[in-house]
């Protein structure tokens, strides 16, 4: 990774209390139960999931689970209430809250003395059962691919994508469009003024951000790490660079502290990966990782790997399983005193991913598996020795930069638009399908795990039997509504044939058709060439014809 320090991190919370990590002592309080009053219920997830993420739960027939409830907010008010205790962090995960105490002789007793409290202790490793939440699965009967119709201009950025064969589906329309990835890491300093985020920020593909280490929204006052990993995903700067998902809408999460390298970090990206998915993110990557830290105590050892005893890979696990898409960078610690991949690359439901160079050679500096329990890691590769990013900070606007904090977002980019082709598979069986594609297939290893995947490899029309998404009324939404110029159009998740749409004016006349692929559930269109007033959209498909009133502006 491009970072000095081999991290990785996310952070969680319900009730989205930030406070700023100072040098206390902090503790960690488990809960028993999330009974006493809990005023949520699982029969009621929109009271604690947005309607985006209630819809990806509902697509992927993923089952609400008792994790997903928030922490019972009685029981954080009576640990706050405790003299000399501050709650930092609240996990509905883990179901338990990160305080600081200023005078720990006093307050440990009356919070041991609760009697919904099942442990205390500092903030260290510990280990958990993980629930088992089954995931669908979707298959395609009979395939066909498409040819390509459109070609980019990639500047630096050409042979990343090129390697993952992202310009072959990019070229058949698929760029990330309705997709949202969240992006968690250090900073993204300056990227609101980066020329190569330009057409980003216009078209509002930002959907927010948040810092769980200062508190607020500023993202972009930091570390630059970020900025840079997000430039491997929705740069757009034609002839210099184009991201591997430059159509798609992101969540800029900070939740690393790059001065310092303390266990509360992880704790820190537990609360990001929950916040991504209560907002209906897709997609959740990551460039950080964890293996020592500045208090020698709280190192971790070899015998950590094991995907449950790290809380960041108890909770990247989590995420994966409640439905989201996981990539999480192998680490840069090959030929150190710690080659092996860090924390939570272990997590045995994410996609764990090291570095090629432009050969396709694994690097030197790509860490490596086996995991503690004897699994494979990396689970993919992708360009990690000199990819194009861009950083506004820097002299130059893109260069080279090595590490698996860049070959983790182009192949984030490259699967997410690799789901949105294919969406009748969910996140686990889009990773299953991958590998099958991937260069090193036959003989899966612990530096390239099963090698480098082909986004085109699966073709992209499809004809299947019996297999559809988890929704059968075709309709469609259209955003914003009234509108400026770009329009974002949004089906059904469920399976066509056909898909025609077409603009009519308030007299009747058509003037604009459209013939998408198929299978592109999710499309965005410019219509500043069309005047303002009223208009019609009717979308004609396999599954039936609607007809919506849009106002351009």
């Amino acid at each position: 990774m491009a970072m000095n320090k081999n991290k990785l991190f996310l952070l969680l919370s319900f009730f989205g209390i930030v406070t700023s990590i100072n040098a206390q002592t902090k503790y960690w309080v488990r809960l028993n139960n999330k009974n006493g009053g809990n005023p949520y219920t699982l029969s009621n997830p929109s009271a604690f999931l947005t309607p985006a993420a209630i819809q990806r739960r509902t697509t992927y027939n993923v089952p609400y689970h008792i994790t997903d409830l928030p922490v019972t907010p009685s029981y954080v008010s009576q640990i706050s209430a405790v003299p000399s205790v501050t709650v930092l962090y609240v996990s509905k995960w883990l179901n338990g809250v990160v305080v600081s105490i200023t005078n720990t002789a006093s307050a440990m007793p009356i919070i041991n003395s609760f009697t919904f409290v099942a442990s205390t202790g500092v903030v260290n490793k510990y280990k958990l059962d993980m629930p088992v939440i089954e995931q669908p699965v979707f298959m395609p009967e009979q395939e066909m691919r498409a040819n390509p119709t459109t070609t980019f201009n990639y500047g630096g950025s050409y042979w990343q994508n090129k390697q993952l064969n992202v310009d072959c589906i990019h070229s058949q329309g698929f760029r990330g469009q309705g997709m949202v990835i969240a992006v968690l890491d250090a900073g993204f300093l300056n990227a609101n003024i980066n020329p190569v985020f330009d057409s980003l920020f216009n078209r509002g593909g930002v959907l927010g951000t948040r810092d769980f280490v200062s508190g607020g929204t500023n993202v972009y006052d930091d570390d630059a790490h970020g900025e840079m990993v997000l430039s491997c995903m929705a740069a757009i700067k034609p002839g210099v660079i184009m991201g591997s998902a430059p159509r798609a809408n992101y969540w800029l999460l900070r939740t690393e502290d790059a001065p310092t390298e303390k266990l509360i970090e992880e704790y820190n990206w537990i609360r990001g990966a929950e916040f991504a998915d209560s907002v209906g993110a897709q997609v959740l990557t990551t460039s950080l990782g964890y293996t020592q830290f500045d208090n020698p105590a709280q190192n971790h050892t070899f015998a950590d790997l094991d995907g449950k005893t790290a809380p960041m890979s108890i909770a990247a696990n989590l995420a994966a399983r409640k439905g989201l898409l996981v990539l999480n960078a192998a680490g840069n610690g090959n030929g150190s005193s710690w080659p092996k991949v860090g924390i939570p690359a272990d997590a045995d439901s994410i996609c764990t991913v090291g570095a090629i160079d432009s050969l396709s050679n694994v690097t030197g500096f790509s860490s490596i598996g086996p995991t503690a329990d004897g699994r494979i890691k990396p689970d993919l590769v992708a360009r990690g020795g000199n990819s194009w990013v861009s950083a506004a900070n820097s002299s130059a606007a893109c260069f080279q930069a090595n590490g698996t904090s860049f070959a983790t977002p182009i192949l984030a980019g490259a699967m997410t638009c690799f789901w949105q082709a294919h969406p009748y598979l969910n996140s686990f069986k889009v990773l299953d399908t991958l590998k099958k594609t991937a260069s090193n297939f036959a003989i899966p290893n612990n530096s390239r795990g099963w090698g480098t995947p082909n986004m085109c490899a699966v073709p992209i029309t499809t004809v299947f039997k019996n297999h559809t998404l988890n929704s059968s009324v075709f309709n469609f939404t259209v955003s914003p509504n009234p509108f400026n110029s770009i329009v974002q159009i949004n089906l059904t998740p469920i399976y066509y044939t056909s898909i025609n749409i077409q603009i009519y004016n308030t007299l009747g006349a058509i003037i604009k058709t459209i013939n998408p692929p198929a299978s592109m559930l999710n499309y965005e269109y410019d219509f500043s060439d069309i005047t303002s007033g009223v208009y019609f959209i009717k979308i004609s498909t396999s599954q039936g014809t609607i007809i919506k009133k849009v106002i351009r502006q």
